[in-house]
Formats: C-alpha cells, structure tokens, sequence
C-alpha cells in the first residue's frame, strides 16, 4: 500500500481505490458533507477493514492508520508547497 517514489513515500493505486470505495460508501449512507465526514482516519479506518478483515488486531490497525495518514498528509502538503511555490 506504500512505495517509495522519487519524492519519497507514497501511497499506491491499491491503497487510493480502497480509501475511494469507503468514501463513496460512507457517502450513501449520508450524502450530506458535513465536518465530521471530512475526517479522512473514518475512511481511512474504513479501507483498512476491508483490506485486512479480522487479520490485524486494533492496535495494528491504528498503526497502520496513523501510518497512511502521515504520508497522505506529508503528499498533500507537499504537493499544495509545489504549486504555490512560484507564487510570492
């Protein structure tokens, strides 16, 4: 679900298609996008599950939760450093 590209750790297309699948999921359920459904650990939290049913315990899946968020994270600020970089 990682690899490591040439600006460092990234997320695959196998991890992207199962955070896609959770979000449009947990969108049926609620179509309405309100503060809490922003929160990327639920589908985060989602995809793993699905990933990994009953092979990973809970502290596992927090590991691996954390992990994800991190670099997903890191991947967005980097690429939002890139685009404004010329702007100043």
């Amino acid at each position: 679900m990682l690899a490591i590209g040439s600006g460092g750790l990234r997320t695959t297309a196998r991890w992207q298609a199962a955070v896609l699948r959770a979000v449009s999921e947990l969108m049926q359920d609620n179509p309405s996008v309100g503060e809490q459904e922003q929160d990327l650990r639920i589908p985060f939290a989602k995809a793993l599950h699905e990933i990994y049913p009953g092979q990973k315990s809970d502290a596992e899946l927090t590991e691996m939760l954390l992990l994800m968020l991190e670099v997903e994270t890191a991947s967005l600020l980097g690429e939002r450093a890139e685009a404004g970089g010329g702007e100043h």
